[in-house]
Parts: C-alpha cells; sequence; structure tokens
C-alpha cells in the first residue's frame, strides 16, 4: 500500500508540511531551484530539469516536460520585495530565450514562471507581464508558479518521496501529537494585520445563517459572528496565498476544536448560558494564540468565517 499525504495522521501532515515550509523560507537562488527541482522529479518521471552549460547557461530553461510543451524557469531571490520589475523583466527575457532554443524542440504551450514569493503572494507586474505572454504567445496555459504550488505537489507525493525531500523521517503520530506548532498562530496574525473597518451605512447583506444560529442556541454571540464574517475576504486572501492544503488544515483542526468543546459543554453542568454560546466561547479560547482583544478578534472572525461555510457547528439539515 502506497502511503501519501491523505493517508498521514494529521499531526504527520502538519509535521511535513511545516518542514517543507521551512525549506522554503530557508531557499533562495540556487537552493530553491534544487528544492524545486527535487519535487518535480518525484511528482512525475517525465519532468526533466536543465544544468547550465557554461556560457550559454540553461538558455531560459530550468526544467521541462517535453511532451507536454510545458516549460518551468525559476526566480528566487532574497529579497522578493526589492525585485519586483526584476522579476517581471526576467519573465519576459526567459521566455523569449525559450523561444529562441527551445521551441523546434518541443513546441512551447506551458509556461510556468517558478517564483518564491514566501506565500506572500505574487505582485501585480509579474501577474501583468505574465498575461501578456499568455496573450502574445497563444499560450494554453502561462502562469506564475508560486510557493504554494510548490507545497501542493510535495503534498501529493508518497511518504517516502516527502522525507526524501525533507531529508528527514516523518515521525510516528504519538512522537508528535504533543508538539505545539501553533497551526493557528500565522493566520490570526495576518487577520490582526489585514482587518478592515466596516464602513458605516455600506455593510452588503447580512449573512444567511441567522437560522444555524437559531438552531445551535446561539444568542449572546450571534453579533460576534455577524460582524466577524463581513471580513471574509481577509481569510480568502490568506488561503489564496497559502493554499487548499492550509485551508483544509486550519478547517480540520476548527472543526476537531469544535468537537471537543462541544463534548466539554456536553459534560458539565447545565448553565442559563445557551450552550450555542458555551460552546462558541470554549472554541474561541482554545485557538486564540494570545488573550489579547486583536488576537480574539482575529479568532471570531476565522471561527465566522467556517461557521459560514458550514465547518463549524451543526448545519439545520443535519
Amino acid at each position: 500500500m502506497i502511503i501519501d499525504y491523505e493517508s498521514l495522521t494529521p499531526e504527520q501532515q502538519l509535521f511535513a508540511r511545516v518542514m517543507f515550509r521551512n525549506r522554503i523560507y530557508q531557499s533562495n537562488g540556487q537552493r530553491y531551484e534544487d528544492l524545486f527541482v527535487s519535487v518535480m522529479t518525484l511528482r512525475d518521471s517525465r519532468f526533466r530539469p536543465v544544468k547550465p552549460q557554461g556560457r550559454k547557461g540553461d538558455q531560459g530553461n530550468d526544467g521541462f516536460i517535453p511532451e507536454a510543451g510545458k516549460y518551468f524557469q525559476v526566480y528566487a531571490p532574497e529579497d522578493a520585495k526589492a525585485k519586483i520589475s526584476e522579476a517581471a523583466e526576467k519573465a519576459k527575457t526567459d521566455f523569449s530565450k525559450l523561444q529562441k532554443h527551445w521551441e523546434k524542440d518541443a513546441p512551447i504551450t506551458d509556461f510556468r514562471f517558478v517564483h518564491n514569493d514566501k506565500f506572500q503572494g505574487a505582485f501585480p507586474d509579474v501577474e501583468h507581464e505574465i498575461a501578456e505572454l499568455k496573450r502574445t504567445h497563444n499560450l494554453t496555459e502561462c502562469k506564475a508558479f508560486l510557493a504554494k504550488d510548490l507545497e501542493a505537489e510535495f503534498c501529493k507525493l508518497s511518504k517516502p518521496d516527502m522525507e526524501a525531500v525533507l531529508q528527514s523521517v516523518i515521525p510516528r503520530s504519538q512522537e508528535i501529537a504533543d508538539i505545539d506548532y501553533g497551526v493557528f498562530a500565522e493566520i490570526l496574525q495576518h487577520l490582526v494585520e489585514s482587518q478592515a473597518p466596516i464602513p458605516n451605512g455600506e455593510l452588503g447583506p447580512v449573512p444567511s445563517f441567522t437560522e444555524k444560529m437559531r438552531f445551535n442556541g446561539i444568542e449572546a454571540t450571534a453579533s460576534l459572528l455577524t460582524v466577524g464574517s463581513y471580513q471574509n475576504a481577509a481569510v480568502d486572501e490568506f488561503f489564496n496565498r497559502h493554499g487548499e492544503f492550509t485551508r483544509t488544515d486550519i478547517r480540520n483542526r476548527l472543526a476537531d476544536g469544535y468537537n471537543t468543546a462541544s463534548t466539554v459543554i456536553g459534560r458539565s453542568q447545565s448553565s442559563e448560558t445557551p450552550d450555542g454560546d458555551r460552546i462558541f466561547f470554549e472554541l474561541l479560547r482554545t485557538i486564540s494564540t494570545a488573550p489579547t482583544k486583536p488576537v480574539q478578534d482575529a479568532a471570531i472572525v476565522l471561527i465566522a468565517y467556517f461557521f459560514e461555510k458550514c465547518d463549524v457547528f451543526k448545519a439545520p439539515d443535519e
């Protein structure tokens, strides 16, 4: 049986992703290219890395899948923010090199500009240049290949291949179950820094989860969830930068936190406070990484986001 990412326990999944992200954060230039090549070589047996040849260099090609006409060019400066215009220009010039030196061997239909954005997202100048390349050369695909995309490819590897990339064994879950990686810390910090004030008189329609609040016995905390839901865009921005595996991981852990909170409240003595409100506060306490108002406000935004998507608390039709 092949052991892949989905077969790992949640603790092992988080361990593997944290280890891989550390590699991404620590890798610039050639180190990042080497990391990229190590993942892609294991992901697709057709992938062929290209080694620079003296003064000729790699002729704009750091790796390709010739059968698919798919080419990759890696750009990973230490400080990406200081090299925005350079990144956009490199995408353009490297594509010109590809056309000159590789088109006759394997027609270019798919160009991926591999950029170590360190999960910050691609800059507009880079996106505009890539879109222009796609239009001008009528490419089937032409995209930035960001850190989240490399992480997604890594998470599709088998466990032995993940360990080969990490150069480390993924421990058994019981050996890492008590390690606190602060899974919520990064997204809560993002929300603390990203939340925008709610403009007076310009609110959109109130989220349609009033029935769900009533069904779950949420009364005193209903207004907190409603206000928190108006920051959904900030949550989406984080997941757009960090990828679907991060979204799924946080969703699953928040759901586990809700189940634990429900059990705790269910076993406790009855109270005048509705169970839904008590569960909400227990979940808020569990995921808040610091007992400060900004962090708790951010945690409320996160709970509201997954409440609306029915990943925490029960839906009325369950």
